[in-house]
């Protein structure tokens, strides 16, 4: 089974690192469409853009959505490994 929530430590770890080409790729290999788009949106803003507000602004966005995706899939993995009596 393919690991997302792998996906966002991952991401996180390659913009630390400033690792494009992993975050490229991870883009490409990503099953979270959202997440792809994310990373998409931030890597056009940092190659292209000429303002740096609009760069600072796709990294806030795709950080944002990595908040809320790793805490909806860590709880949704919880909630799997919950058993009952």
């Amino acid at each position: 089974m393919y690991d997302t929530y792998t996906d966002y430590d991952k991401a996180l770890y390659y913009t630390y690192c400033c690792n494009w080409d992993e975050l490229l790729i991870l883009m490409v290999q990503t099953q979270d469409e959202v997440f792809s788009k994310r990373i998409e949106h931030f890597l056009h803003a940092y190659k292209y853009a000429r303002d740096l507000s609009e760069v600072d602004k796709q990294l806030q966005l795709m950080f944002q959505y990595i908040d809320h995706a790793s805490q909806k899939a860590y709880s949704e993995h919880a909630n799997e490994e919950t058993v009952t009596i």
